[in-house]
């Protein structure tokens, strides 16, 4: 892990995260880089003042390659901070798997392997009949 970026290490990750700004010269075709841009803010600051930060941090696994840096101005950095969220997958969950079993009698019940108790309803006729208190 280092500690410092050198300009070039900070125009390298700059570049490969797309925090260039270009200026182009319609006349002359040409273009030519004329700031920086903080990755939360979208400000333009000199490269100087422009900080590496971690998407991923060290401490949770990252590495210290470009697809894993990016230069944050020191407010955005401050607020960042060594907070981390992961991308959650959307992976869908396994379909439940049944078990047959045999009862006494010899037919075939088939059970479910989820954790949800079974509930059963019991259904009564409404009663007419109200309720008196004897005297």
């Amino acid at each position: 892990m280092r500690l410092r970026f050198s300009k070039a290490d900070k125009k390298n990750i700059a570049k490969y995260q797309n925090q260039e700004n270009i200026e182009e010269d319609i006349w002359l075709g040409t273009t030519r880089v004329v700031g920086y841009r903080c990755k939360k803010c979208r400000r333009e600051f000199p490269l100087d003042i422009l900080e590496v930060d971690h998407i991923t941090p060290v401490s949770k696994g990252g590495k210290d390659n470009p697809a894993n840096l990016q230069l944050l101005c020191p407010p955005c950095n401050k607020k960042k901070g060594a907070t981390f969220k992961p991308k959650i997958s959307t992976l869908k969950s396994a379909p439940l798997k049944s078990k047959i079993t045999q009862n006494k009698t010899g037919q075939s019940k088939s059970k479910s392997t989820s954790s949800k108790p079974k509930t059963t309803s019991v259904k009564t006729k409404p009663s007419n009949k109200r309720s008196v208190k004897p005297k």
